[in-house]
């Protein structure tokens, strides 16, 4: 800066700020000196807002002909003001922000531009606001009524964004600062409330049957929803221990523990007093058979499970189940045979006796399905004059309480949560569902000795719990491939764990101790 220049900028200063240039002619009081003080910061502070102002509606001026880019090559206002005319960084800042939102915010602007409030008031609401769509959209809203301005009764506020100008011009930053976030919480409540209720509309699920006897299910879910589903599968059933690795070091499979979670949720819900009911009924599935069908004998007539036809076997198997609602009728006089759910099913004392006598879960060899996973089987049929007792009843999982209703299966009781499962190669009829000594013959082997015999077969490499010779034709490439999958990941294992194994007995005495 030259003499000139510097001489014209002293004039000026002195013609703002004309306490400064005076030399005082005697000594000033304390109060004298306090006032003097606050004049000149008081003028300056007025001064300072009138030249941020001016410079303000410049920028404004400025970027509405696109000067800053156009003629002097600068893509930012902030970076134009700092190096073509050496602003501060901070004031620049400020002055740019409300420059570039001035369109949005009106108002704020223009409360800026005349001086009323303050360029880092201003500069910080209309940056605040432009933060969300929802608080841009609520700043320019009216309200139903016009708000009194709380710092001057004889001005009314038509929308938030008058109401915030109000707090630039007269409330400290504090006060101005709580008001917005005051604004952005209530604004964030109602957002989050329809971001829910979005959320809700976009969630779906899709159930279809894929001809094979097993369903597909695919969809998304709400977090909530999907939080809460995640949540009762784990309680119901947590996710896999590194305890229960097999002896490939392999973990049970996670998806599938889940599958069976979800159908204990359902038929668990099903046959529950609170469940919601249509026609007085829960969600359970009807089955209709005549009593002679369900008891083996030869009719010609067909078990129909919601209206579709069943096997004879599979409708035998379905009437043990709670989420199942048997309707059985006398053929010959057309009567319905009111058996009852309370005849059909244990009752909470007969259900609580029965787990006591049987904690450690489901009775057949080597299953490790927990108790609460487990349904009552009559050993002698309920449809052939079985009672509902303990001495007549057996804790089985759901698999393995289907899978004794198949051919060859026999099971009975030898004593309290003790049972004797065995298998036999001819057809055993009714007497599957009689005791296993009635059966009479010798080709008998119990559940163990049947795993024995098909470990070969890699019947367990995956939780299906079903030799390979008992595999449905439909389900077979299905079961292979997924068997493939998983033979892949136990050799994988395997030789994961016989390379530790490597590494521990060649190890030197130095490498062991650093691992």
């Amino acid at each position: 800066m030259n003499q000139h220049e510097q001489a014209k900028t002293t004039e000026s200063f002195e013609e703002v700020f004309p306490m400064a240039a005076c030399t005082p002619t005697s000594t000033p009081t304390r109060s004298e000196k306090t006032a003097a003080i606050r004049t000149v910061l008081d003028e300056a502070a007025s001064a300072i807002n009138d030249f941020h102002a001016r410079v303000l509606a410049a920028v404004i001026e400025a970027q509405a002909w696109k000067i800053h880019r156009d003629v002097d090559g600068y893509s930012g206002l902030r970076d134009w003001l700092c190096a073509k005319f050496d602003f501060h960084t901070r004031t620049a800042a400020d002055i740019a922000a409300i420059a570039r939102l001035s369109r949005k915010f009106q108002t704020l602007a223009a409360a800026a531009t005349a001086g009323a409030a303050r360029i880092d008031q201003v500069a910080f609401a209309v940056r605040q606001l432009d933060r969300t769509p929802a608080m841009r959209l609520f700043a320019r809203t009216p309200f139903r009524v016009p708000v009194t301005s709380p710092f001057d009764v004889a001005v009314s506020c038509e929308t938030p964004e008058h109401l915030i100008a109000q707090y630039c011009a007269h409330a400290p930053f504090k006060d101005l600062q709580r008001h917005l976030d005051e604004l952005a919480a209530h604004l964030a409540e109602e957002t989050e409330l329809l971001e829910t209720l979005g959320e809700q509309s976009l969630q779906w699920i899709e159930l279809t049957e894929q001809g094979n006897g097993m369903w597909s299910l695919s969809g998304e879910l709400a977090d909530e929803t999907g939080r809460l589903l995640d949540k009762y599968l784990k309680t119901a059933c947590p996710p896999p221990r590194q305890d229960e690795t097999d002896a490939e070091g392999v973990l049970p499979a996670k998806a599938n523990r889940d599958a069976e979670a979800l159908h204990q949720l359902l038929a668990g819900y099903g046959t529950s007093p609170e469940a919601t009911t249509r026609h007085g009924h829960t969600a359970t599935l009807d089955l209709a058979v005549d009593i002679e069908t369900l008891q083996g004998k030869d009719t010609d007539r067909t078990p129909t499970l919601e209206g579709r036809p069943v096997s004879v076997a599979q409708a035998r198997r379905l009437a043990c189940e709670a989420g199942i609602i048997p309707s059985v009728f006398n053929y010959a006089t057309g009567e319905a045979i009111e058996l009852g759910r309370a005849a059909r099913l244990p009752n909470t004392a007969l259900r609580r006796k029965l787990e006591l006598e049987q904690p450690q879960g489901c009775a057949w060899y080597g299953c490790h399905r927990p108790i609460a996973w487990t349904e009552a089987h009559h050993i002698q049929h309920w449809a052939d004059g079985g009672e509902t007792t303990a001495a007549n009843l057996i804790l089985l999982c759901r698999f393995h309480h289907g899978r004794i209703h198949t051919e060859g299966w026999m099971i009975e009781k030898t004593g309290p949560g003790q049972a004797l499962i065995t298998h036999h190669d001819h057809d055993t009829g009714t007497a599957a569902f009689e005791g296993a000594t009635e059966c009479g013959c010798e080709d008998w082997r119990t559940d163990a000795d049947m795993d024995a015999e098909n470990q070969d077969s890699d019947w367990d490499v995956f939780p299906t719990g079903l030799y390979r010779t008992e595999w449905p034709q439909t389900m077979k490439p299905d079961l292979d491939a997924r068997a493939e999958a998983v033979s892949r990941e136990r050799a994988h294992a395997a030789l994961k764990k016989a390379k530790a194994r490597c590494r521990e007995r060649f190890a030197t005495p130095t490498t062991k101790q650093q691992a």
